[in-house]
């Protein structure tokens, strides 16, 4: 279980999908996933069947499995994405996200379950801060994962995490971007 602790902004969520492709890359690179098989080009999709997510959602029993078409699209349009821009996209600004404890035993049933093609399981949960004390109910999955999975959890609060979450987890502190490369990925991306 990996935390990656960075600002809005930092890349965390980008950082988490690309590593789990390169986790599943069938012929991975010495720093790069090839991009090219049948594993990389399903994560390109978001749709390995051993990639699991985990975001805030809204309503007591909805699971975030119920977003994930929204989901999908937003990672798209920006792999940057805050809180408030998930919130506002699924609709629903006035009410509280949270990862419920209904999604707790959902991510436990899901990675009980025998990978589907790949060597590793992964669930990327974005904002964990999200949790609450319904998050204790993960401790014994995060201090004992089943076999070959992988736990990435991508915050841009730790302050707001369970300490006993925290405690579990390898701490990966990411860092700001100088300018230079935003002024490079701006160029890249929007020209």
């Amino acid at each position: 279980a990996q935390l990656f602790c960075g600002g809005e902004g930092s890349g965390g969520l980008a950082l988490a999908v690309a590593y789990a492709q390169y986790l599943n890359c069938e012929n991975p690179g010495d720093q790069d996933s090839c991009g090219a098989c049948n594993s990389c080009n399903k994560y390109q999709k978001l749709i390995h069947p051993d990639l699991h997510f985990s975001y805030p959602a809204i309503g007591a029993q909805i699971l975030s499995t119920a977003f994930i078409e929204d989901w999908r699209a937003a990672f798209f349009e920006n792999p940057y994405l805050n809180a408030l821009q998930w919130v506002q996209r699924i609709g629903t600004e006035n009410k509280q996200a949270n990862i419920t404890a209904a999604e707790t035993h959902e991510i436990i049933r899901k990675l009980s379950l025998k990978m589907f093609e790949g060597p590793f399981k992964v669930l990327i949960m974005w904002l964990p801060e999200y949790l609450g004390k319904d998050g204790n109910v993960l401790l014994k999955l995060i201090e004992e994962p089943t076999d070959d999975t992988i736990l990435l959890f991508v915050t841009e609060n730790r302050d707001r995490i369970l300490s006993t979450i925290q405690s579990r987890t390898q701490i990966v502190q990411l860092g700001i971007l100088s300018e230079e490369e935003i002024t490079e990925g701006l160029i890249t991306r929007y020209q």
